[in-house]
């Protein structure tokens, strides 16, 4: 273990986040590369192999990021006694409430060191470092939208910026770059606000029951609106006749009881409102656009996120948008980690998320829905793998930051979502029947290759139910999230002898299949060329029909894709100096 760090939302907040570094070992495919252009007779082709794939190991750095509930401090300090504490570790980072508040029994029960962090440095540098490294870590939360979640694209710069941390009270922090930001700003009212008087109107102590209860109430119930005081909007101010004028204004002036959640809904909006004029405020005082919103309040609860983007929306006429982050509640952790880890540089390096091992967003907390859990009390998890080479974005964009590689988002498209899904769900077997056959010489694969399915389902399954879980969803992110369980399971690619023989066959055919072309006429290569151009396509439209027929028949190759092809007839073609200047091709029925 390089360094592990215990990061605990501040103002009695009740989960324990632990960071730690591991070493994994991995299986990898890698292509031998051949000359096998210098290979000039056919002859000479035919007995030796001119594509070669070998499984090597590979250690790869890893990254992990726990959350556990507060009651199962003890179970989390033996899990580090147990698994990450050696004789070289002397010291163990912290910081947040809990740094304070378990200090004690830290020390005692690991016979370490605690090291305190500064809290609003660590929480800086947890947030740089999601910003950068995880594709669609921020996200604009829209209600009553048909895509709750609109993520951002990855700016190639993300400062400066504005974060506004909402723990207990309300923290306002310019950043403007790795090392330089400051807290220009404040308020006294933030979570804490909101949790007590909560529990004073309420007699709930429990911070996510009192958002449950905001979520089901209605605060017209309470509120003084301006209708309420002048019978409908207040034209000449540009007031319209459903806002705010006055929270907790009926209270004043009716002697009905009102219900808790309603209270609670009303005292929402009015810490939300606040917070929000206050974020508006500073971000037009120092001309930034891009405000990020994190701090226990927050913690991915949709009542919360709409709240906040429904004031920052009204204070600034739409010119800001509230973002939100995908991993915030693990910001502290991150950023004690990396203090931890200074000598060693993390940041040198990119990391990518790795879904096989991470939990996603909205994962079910254990306070708002319990739900059965390993007796860890472990219920949210991030892994992030270091990358071999570090990315940078792609110099020949015009802008990076509107470039989207993807076709469909299936966050929002919701048909092209369920198939998708069901193709992926469908092809399941034959992935598994793959693995299984690329590793027939090592009896356990086959109980590997079933953990490999149950994993990759459930995680199909979590995507039916929550699209947003690793971002924007898309036929690259499932494959992905497919590539990173069959690696958890050790099949670094099921399909690498099906590629090595078919891809050796290609070489050579394509040898052959050049000496040919370029024995013909100039007429009669055009139309070979279209024709070996649409028979060769055929093998990567992933249509089903296609798969269906390269099951049934393992002989089916370029030829016969050939053969398959509609007729085709011309109606006028002729060339210059080797150049196509008129040319109509028309694809008939036979």
């Amino acid at each position: 273990m390089k360094s592990s760090a215990i990061w605990r939302t501040p103002r009695g907040g009740s989960l324990t986040k632990l960071a730690y570094y591991s070493t994994v070992q991995h299986k990898v495919a890698k292509v031998r590369s051949f000359d096998h252009k210098a290979k000039v007779s056919l002859q000479e082709t035919d007995g030796d192999p001119l594509y070669e794939i070998s499984v090597q190991e590979e250690i790869t750095a890893r990254l992990h990021f726990i959350k556990f509930e507060n009651a199962y401090i003890e179970t989390c300090l033996d899990f580090i006694k147990d698994h990450l504490v050696n004789t070289e570790t002397k010291v163990i980072k912290a910081t947040g409430g809990g740094a304070h508040k378990f200090k004690d029994l830290i020390e005692k029960k690991l016979k370490l060191k605690v090291d305190k962090e500064d809290e609003m440095t660590c929480l800086i540098k947890g947030c740089n470092f999601v910003l950068k490294n995880i594709p669609h870590e921020a996200f604009v939360y829209a209600r009553h939208a048909d895509s709750e979640f609109r993520f951002q694209n990855t700016h190639p710069d993300i400062f400066p910026y504005l974060l506004i941390n909402i723990g207990s009270g309300v923290s306002i922090v310019k950043v403007e770059s790795e090392d330089k930001f400051e807290r220009i700003g404040g308020s006294s009212i933030g979570g804490g606000t909101f949790w007590g008087l909560g529990a004073l109107l309420t007699k709930t102590k429990r911070f996510d029951e009192l958002l449950q209860l905001a979520s089901k109430g209605q605060h017209t119930n309470v509120d003084m609106l301006v209708k309420d005081i002048y019978g409908g909007a207040y034209g000449s101010l540009g007031l319209t006749g459903d806002l705010i004028a006055s929270s907790f204004g009926k209270s004043a002036t009716t002697d009905k009881e009102f219900s808790k959640e309603d209270m609670a809904k009303s005292l929402l909006h009015m810490i939300s409102n606040d917070i929000g004029q206050l974020a508006c405020l500073y971000a037009k005082l120092h001309n930034l656009t891009r405000v990020y919103f994190g701090g226990f309040f927050i913690r991915g609860h949709p009542v919360t996120m709409h709240t906040i983007t429904y004031s920052i929306n009204f204070f600034t006429k739409g010119e800001v948008q509230a973002l939100f982050l995908r991993h915030e509640g693990y910001l502290g952790a991150i950023g004690a980690f990396l203090k931890g880890a200074e000598e060693d540089n993390p940041n040198q390096y990119s990391w990518g998320e790795n879904y096989a091992g991470s939990s996603g967003l909205m994962s079910v907390s254990p306070e708002l829905n319990p739900v059965q859990r390993a007796r860890s009390g472990t219920f949210d998890m991030l892994e992030m793998d270091r990358l071999e080479r570090q990315l940078v974005n792609l110099p020949l964009l015009q802008d990076p930051t509107s470039y989207i590689p993807d076709t469909v988002d299936l966050t929002e498209d919701a048909l092209s979502r369920d198939y998708w899904l069901f193709c992926f769900e469908d092809a399941l077997d034959g992935v598994v029947k793959r693995a299984v056959a690329s590793q027939k010489d090592q009896p356990e694969a086959v109980e590997r290759a079933e953990k490999f399915r149950q994993k990759y389902r459930h995680k199909l399954q979590t995507l039916r139910h929550q699209p947003f879980a690793y971002g924007s969803l898309t036929v690259r992110s499932l494959l992905d999230t497919r590539e990173h369980c069959l690696n958890e399971f050790n099949f670094p690619d099921p399909y690498s002898k099906i590629k090595q023989k078919e891809n050796d066959m290609a070489l050579k055919y394509y040898l052959k299949v050049v000496k040919s072309v370029e024995e013909l006429s100039w007429e009669q290569r055009q139309f070979t060329l279209v024709k070996g151009l649409l028979a060769g396509n055929v093998f990567d439209w992933g249509a089903k029909a296609v798969s269906d027929v390269l099951e049934s028949d393992p002989d089916f190759g370029f030829e016969q894709a050939k053969q398959q092809l509609q007729g085709m007839k011309t109606f006028k073609l002729s060339h210059n100096n080797d150049k196509i200047l008129n040319h109509k091709l028309f694809l008939t029925d036979k």
